[in-house]
Formats: C-alpha cells, sequence, structure tokens
C-alpha cells in the first residue's frame, strides 16, 4: 500500500506499527488520552518522533486539539480506546460535516471481551453513524499500512478517517517493514466561514454534502484492494472482518473467504460474494454490522443474529470451529483451583484509605474509573458504584439531590481531570451535600503511569506546565479541602466522618505516590 523504499523489517505490536505508520505518513502532531488498548500508539511516537506529542486531558480536547492542527495544514493522529471515543463524540460527529484540511487519523482500540473496559462497544458503528470511513487492520503490516492509507484518504476526502483496532491487534507482535517518513505538511492556515462554521446556515448544505461524498468513499474502498474476495468454486463461503480472517484462515474445510478492512463498502461486494453458496459465516468482532447486510442477499447466513456465534464477549479464534464441531476438546480445570481476580497493589496507599472509609461508615459510595475501582473488589468491599470517567461525583450528587445523606465519591486524580472537574462545579451550584475524596497518587497508574498535568511533565518527558490540585478545587467553590496522607490512618477516618457529617461539596485529597512509581 506504499511505494515507499523499506529500509528494514521490525518485530512491532499493532499498537506500535499504526504509530510507525502515522509517523511515515507525515504526520505533525500526536494526540491521545491513555485508555487500554490503546495507550502505546502515543509512547511509541513520543519517543520515535521529534515532533509533538501530547497528552490530552480527555478523549473529547484530544480530538478538538487534532482537528485544530488539522485546520492548519498539518498531518495529525489523535488515539484513544472504545469508550472515549463516546467521549469525544461531539466534535466527532460535526468534524464529518465541517470536514479536514490536513489529514486527520482517528484510531479507536475495540476491546471485545471487556478485558481492561466498563463495556463492549462496536467503534465502526460510530464511523458509519458519522458517516466517516473506517479502516479494519488484522495484522501489524496492516495497522501500519492502513494508518499511511488513512491519512492519505482523509486529505483528498477532506475527512476524518477512523482506524479500528481490537485488543488482539493492539498487542500482538508481527513483522513489519520499515520505511523513511514523508515531509511534514506546510501550515497552511485559511479563513473559510462558510465551511468551518457550525451554524445553522452552513450545517445542512454540509450535511448534503457529507451524504455525497458517500458514493466516492465506496468507490475507493472498492479499488483500494483492502477487501479481498476469494473464491475457488467451494459450497461454503466465510465473511471475515478484521482480524477474523486469520481466525478463518485457520479453520478446517473447503470454504471460500471474502475479507472486510474498509467501510463504507457497496453491497455488490457481499451480494457477488454470496451468489451461488449454500451456506455463509460472517465472522466479526463486536455487533453484526456485515452480517445485517448479508442476511439481505443469501437466506442462510450464520452468524451472531441466527445464534450459531455469540453476541458478547469476544469472538476469539476458536469460535468458529467450536461452532463447527472442530475444536480440540478443551482439558478439565480442578474446580478446587481458587480464581484470582485483580487486586489493589501490595502497598498501594489506596487500600489504606478504603480502610478508613469503610471505618467511617457512608451510607453509600460512588466510584470511578481507575486502579482504585479494585477497592470494590473484596476483601475491601469499599465501592457501590462505578459507571464511567467522572460520574462518581455526579452520580453521588445526584443522590443529594435525591435526599440521601453521607454519600462519597471517590475518584482518582488523572479521572477528575479527564471529567470530575464538571461535575465538581456543577454539585457546588447545586449546592449538593457530599464528600469527594480525590485519591492523588502522582499519574494514570492504571495505563501505565503516564504523566498528568499535575505532574508537569509531557509526554515526552520534558518539563510542561503544572496544575495545582487545591487550588483547582479551590476555585470551582468547594466548601472546604483537606489534603491528607492515608497511611495516617487516625487522622483520616476521623476527617472522613466529620466531612460525610457536613453540608456542602467537601474534599479530601487522599495524596501518596503509587507504590510501582516509589519502588522505581
Amino acid at each position: 500500500m506504499t511505494n515507499a523504499e523499506i529500509t528494514k523489517k521490525e518485530l512491532l505490536s499493532g499498537n506500535d506499527a499504526i504509530g510507525r505508520g502515522a509517523i511515515e505518513a507525515g504526520i505533525s502532531i500526536a494526540t491521545s488520552y491513555p485508555g487500554t488498548p490503546a495507550t502505546e500508539i502515543l509512547q511509541y511516537i513520543a519517543a520515535n518522533f521529534s515532533g509533538k506529542a501530547e497528552w490530552a486531558i480527555n478523549e473529547k480536547v484530544a480530538l478538538e486539539t487534532a482537528i485544530g492542527a488539522s485546520y492548519a495544514g498539518k498531518r495529525v493522529i489523535c488515539s484513544m480506546k472504545h469508550v472515549g471515543l463516546n467521549v469525544a463524540a461531539d466534535p466527532l460527529m460535526t468534524s464529518a460535516y465541517l470536514g479536514i484540511k490536513g489529514g486527520l487519523l482517528l484510531v479507536v482500540a475495540d476491546d471485545p471481551g471487556a478485558y481492561s473496559s466498563q463495556n463492549e462497544q462496536d467503534s465502526r458503528i460510530f464511523a458509519r453513524f458519522a458517516n466517516i470511513p473506517c479502516l479494519e487492520p488484522a495484522d501489524s503490516q496492516e495497522a501500519k499500512d492502513m494508518a499511511i492509507a488513512a491519512l492519505d484518504l482523509s486529505e483528498k476526502m477532506e475527512l476524518p478517517v477512523m482506524l479500528r483496532t481490537l485488543t488482539r491487534v493492539s498487542h500482538a507482535l508481527s513483522p513489519v517493514s520499515i520505511c523513511e517518513p514523508r515531509k511534514e505538511n506546510s501550515l497552511l492556515l485559511e479563513k473559510n466561514p462558510e465551511r468551518l462554521l457550525a451554524v445553522p446556515s452552513n450545517v445542512v448544505r454540509l450535511h448534503k454534502a457529507l451524504n455525497n461524498k458517500q458514493l466516492e468513499l465506496k468507490k475507493w474502498a472498492a479499488d483500494s484492494g483492502l477487501n479481498k474476495s476469494f473464491k475457488t468454486g467451494n459450497k461454503r463461503g466465510i465473511i471475515a472482518c478484521g482480524i477474523t480472517y486469520m481466525y478463518a484462515r485457520e479453520t478446517k474445510g473447503d470454504f471460500d473467504f471474502l475479507k472486510i478492512s474498509a467501510y463504507p463498502f457497496s453491497d455488490d461486494l457481499i451480494k457477488d460474494f454470496v451468489t451461488g453458496l449454500e451456506e455463509v459465516w460472517v465472522l466479526e468482532e463486536g455487533e453484526p454490522v456485515v452480517e445485517e447486510i448479508a442476511r439481505k442477499y443469501h437466506p442462510a447466513i450464520k452468524g451472531k443474529l441466527s445464534g450459531h456465534l455469540s453476541d458478547v464477549g469476544e469472538l476469539g479464534p476458536d469460535a468458529l470451529a467450536e461452532a463447527l464441531g472442530q475444536a480440540t476438546p478443551k482439558k478439565t480445570v480442578d474446580a478446587t483451583l481458587l480464581k484470582r481476580p485483580p487486586v489493589l497493589c501490595t502497598g498501594c496507599s489506596h487500600r489504606e484509605l478504603y480502610k478508613s472509609l469503610k471505618a467511617a461508615s457512608p451510607s453509600f459510595t460512588t466510584g470511578d474509573i481507575g486502579c482504585y475501582t479494585l477497592g470494590a473488589m473484596p476483601p475491601l468491599n469499599a465501592m457501590d458504584t462505578c459507571l464511567c470517567m467522572g460520574a462518581s461525583i455526579s452520580k453521588a450528587a445526584g443522590m443529594s439531590q435525591a435526599g440521601a445523606t453521607r454519600i462519597a465519591a471517590v475518584i482518582g486524580d488523572s479521572t477528575f481531570l479527564h471529567t470530575g472537574v464538571p461535575a465538581l462545579i456543577s454539585a457546588v451550584y447545586n449546592r449538593a451535600n457530599i464528600l469527594v475524596i480525590i485519591m492523588d497518587n502522582s499519574s494514570t497508574a492504571m495505563t501505565g503511569h503516564q504523566p498528568t498535568p499535575l505532574t508537569g511533565i509531557t509526554a515526552k518527558g520534558a518539563e510542561g506546565g503544572k496544575v495545582s490540585l487545591e487550588d483547582l478545587c479551590r476555585g470551582c467553590g468547594v466548601t472546604s479541602l483537606e489534603v491528607i496522607d492515608p497511611i495516617n490512618h487516625e487522622q483520616t477516618e476521623k476527617l472522613i466522618k466529620e466531612k460525610l457529617d457536613s453540608d456542602g461539596v467537601n474534599v479530601i485529597i487522599s495524596r501518596r505516590p503509587c507504590i510501582l512509581i516509589k519502588k522505581r
């Protein structure tokens, strides 16, 4: 997919390969918010690229920053995990209307099986919703090549282009050809209010223009060679999307294959493939996006909608073999073996905070997303609910407005910056009576200890601006603010009890560095 001269080959993960592809495609800026399974994309770029690489405060800000750089004519990559796209959906939807200038690659890492996520989502549906192209690689080489192709397509069509990767693609290693990067785009900042202003007088016209691009996008997909049909006259066929093509090739028996890697595509691709086949299986991680299309053109489609494959969890490499009765019998496991769920690290300061919080007996504890979520597990059992980033404060405020008392909200420092600040302002404004405990361990520990504005260290390890957590909370207008060391149980428990019984929005900052940082 590239005519660049290959200089060498390296064994790269899918995430590293995406980062390499973006560098070779001539990006000027990379933005992201850390989240497994996407975190390593920006880390690779920061370590191997002389240009800008930024951890943003959240995914919405990351995408908006990338869009701004694109408006200046530069090529950019913005990466995040699937639930991060929920946060970035607002700028994504309208950026498709307004279009972009320099190529904009939006990488979204889905997590089927929810190995490190609070839900399972299929980002292809977001791409379809936004009417933007989506590419889906099956291995690291394709991930690199598609990153380059996506940036080229983005500039050609003046649209953001999504690259959807999966946990197994993101973290698996395979050989990748390394080429020299192309030159970066020159700065070109031009005013064009008729196109770049999302106001009622423009958006209907821009929406129509976006719809008119869909036929050209389907033609590009057809001409790109990314969607490949392998027909040799068999009576059974498999339509496989992204990495599921690798799974399909391991299946015993005689099958024709259709590999789907580029969306949107013409229905004729499916129609032509299924014609003459007696049975067709559809393999795709996530929702039955392609299966829904295939069912329009063939009466014997087998997949998630038909009940032949599970519609929850990860499909994985063995699902089709099991459905066809080809799977190797699994060894029985001794039922007496104890399960070992993830737990907080030995020496983690969050453990000590939770002990004091439990002893203070709040009526309900709303939790948040981070490694401290593990405090919900036995033996601590210190958290009663967890929804999404920043929701602990909002939920606690809602409980307070409903008449509940002695409510505690627990949130990490990085998560507080992500989406907790607006929730805190809202709680203050609407006079909630809650205790907010911000657990400050000096990093985004859950995803690998990425720095935050509270550390004043950038993604490249340089000195950046530093934000004071105390000043930020005071600026939100909180009723009281205290900073404690959670190792001091007596002081911590006493303070928590006092603030649980106090009116207003009271904040306690529990501050002690992550034990893994201290060990280093």
